[in-house]
């Protein structure tokens, strides 16, 4: 077999994220595409699986959500006490629009939000903060690169992330350069004995 050529998963910078993380909802579309961003950043979730998420799945006193990923397999992921401060302003705002959706991110109508109108509102956003584009599934990427950077396992992720087979998720193993660069300093043996 051919040997597909792998290359480094692109995750976002702090400062990146800080700009996605600092913006200021007013509307309900701002609040819904603001939310959904914390979500996925906070979970790892895939966009379908934050699209698709009902509101009677997540619970705030646990900090967890039930979700469907794919396969329809049924999983529990855990939020922060950060996402949840949002997802109860967001709530305060959802209520208002389209109270009787049973989903969390519902379109202004209570139906589904499709997942191509919500990425055009991302990309609108990244206009609008001077980001570069990108889609969803970076915040995906920068979710599991930064649970293994700081110190999770690669199990847990696995379980988190919701993928059948551990060699999936041991493609966030990847390391920065600056990562890879910390981790030499401190073994080098020219540093230790210079």
């Amino acid at each position: 077999m051919l040997k597909v050529e792998k290359r480094i998963i692109e995750t976002l910078t702090d400062d990146q994220m800080n700009a996605l993380l600092a913006t200021k909802p007013k509307r309900f579309d701002q609040w819904r595409l603001h939310a959904i961003v914390c979500m996925l950043l906070d979970t790892g979730l895939r966009i379908e699986e934050g699209l698709t998420l009902r509101r009677r799945d997540v619970d705030f006193d646990n900090l967890l959500a039930t979700v469907f990923g794919k396969g329809r397999k049924e999983r529990r992921v855990p939020f922060s006490f950060e996402l949840r401060k949002v997802l109860f302003r967001y709530a305060r705002v959802r209520e208002q629009q389209c109270a009787r959706s049973e989903l969390m991110f519902p379109a202004r109508q209570g139906s589904a939000w499709d997942q191509r109108n919500s990425l055009r509102g991302l990309h609108l956003l990244q206009r609008k903060l001077g980001l570069p584009m990108f889609g969803w599934h970076r915040l995906r990427h920068t979710f599991a690169t930064n649970y293994l950077r700081q110190g999770g396992d690669i199990v847990r992720l696995s379980m988190v992330l919701g993928h059948s087979q551990i060699t999936t998720t041991q493609r966030y193993l990847h390391l920065r350069t600056e990562d890879l660069s910390a981790s030499h300093q401190k073994v080098s043996i020219l540093n230790r004995l210079g």
